[in-house]
């Protein structure tokens, strides 16, 4: 999105931080909520929330009444939270339901205050040229949320009850539904326009985002990571609107190679690909020279270090370290060396 007058103050250091900020800490909220969920669902295992090899991918029809053995066990525990539904849409439409109104509330009070009018607006804002506001930074952002998104929603709609594969669909669709509609009133605002190059780098974000998903060994081999470190332009850690100090990687990791996994020293390397920009959002004042940079990257692979350090090599064995691969999975750290090779 653009701002009317040409300037874009929710991508600013301040305000788009946080409302990036907010969004993420939504997911990460109802992560948890998913986790303590599946976790009192636990003490009572139903059909639903209990997969296994043995059974067949798509559950029977939750609205359908448990068999009595099951629906007498889980009225016995007590473990479900009065509030939440029996049924399973009622619950993937309750979580829907809390994270749109969340946004729309949250958008109501710092995006759209100044109201709606005017008609539907549109802008072009370019892509990754050096005459961009941004120079391609903000729209890895969208492309970025848009997949964390789906990555975090998704384990949230296993929790409640869906199959791996109605759970990716889901949290696709939630994901490319909500940025979708900021978009679309972004371009009734009055204060902003509509915005193409946003819209398809949402759908990148949100088809990537399922694409890795639906095909483990891709998913195995390949992460969209953020690393952030704070610029010099920044006055505060804020690495959702801090563009220049942010870089998007793509990272191939060793440990989805079965030559390379067998080794007892490359099984922990991964390569990155990435890039980053700088100068091209300094302060008021302060004159800067816009720079955009491709980067590679040999780094350590966190995912397999925990396994073998703490789980005998298994993945995904505990909550816990299913959460740190996640983490390790969209966030970068700086486990990591680089080189540099500037375009402009």
């Amino acid at each position: 999105m653009t701002a009317i007058d040409g300037s874009d103050p929710r991508c600013g250091p301040e305000s788009h931080g946080s409302a990036r900020g907010l969004t993420l800490a939504f997911l990460l909220a109802a992560s948890v909520l998913a986790a303590l969920d599946a976790a009192a669902s636990a003490v009572t295992p139903s059909a639903e929330s209990e997969p296994s090899p043995a059974v067949t991918l798509y559950p029977r029809p939750a609205a359908l009444p448990l068999p009595a053995n099951e629906s007498s066990a889980v009225a016995d525990s007590g473990s479900e939270p009065s509030f939440w539904p029996k049924s399973l849409p009622a619950r993937n439409a309750l979580v829907i339901g809390a994270g749109v109104a969340g946004v729309a509330a949250y958008g109501a009070a710092k995006w759209w205050d100044e109201g709606f009018g005017g008609g539907f607006k549109t802008g072009n804002e370019g892509w990754f040229g050096s005459g961009t506001q941004y120079g391609g930074a903000d729209k890895l952002g969208h492309a970025y949320a848009s997949y964390a998104s789906v990555r975090l929603l998704t384990p949230l709609f296993e929790a409640i009850g869906n199959d791996p594969v109605q759970a990716r669909l889901i949290a696709s669709l939630a994901t490319f539904g909500t940025f979708a509609a900021i978009e679309i009133a972004d371009g009734f605002s009055k204060a902003y326009t509509f915005s193409h190059e946003d819209m398809l780098m949402n759908v990148a974000g949100t088809l990537a985002g399922y694409a890795l998903l639906a095909y483990p060994a891709a998913d195995d081999l390949l992460d969209f990571r953020l690393y952030y470190r704070k610029s010099q332009y920044s006055s505060s850690w804020d690495p959702f609107g801090d563009y220049d100090g942010q870089r998007y990687l793509i990272v191939a990791k060793a440990d989805a190679v079965p030559q390379l996994k067998e080794h007892p020293l490359t099984r922990y390397l991964e390569v990155s690909f990435g890039y980053g920009v700088s100068g091209f959002d300094p302060p008021p004042g302060v004159t800067a020279t816009p720079q955009r940079s491709f980067y590679i990257g040999l780094g350590l692979n966190l995912s397999r270090v925990l396994a073998d350090a703490a789980y005998g090599g298994k993945r995904g064995t505990t909550g816990f370290q299913r959460g740190a691969d996640l983490a390790f999975e969209l966030v970068q750290f700086p486990t990591a060396v680089y080189a540099r090779r500037g375009i402009d």
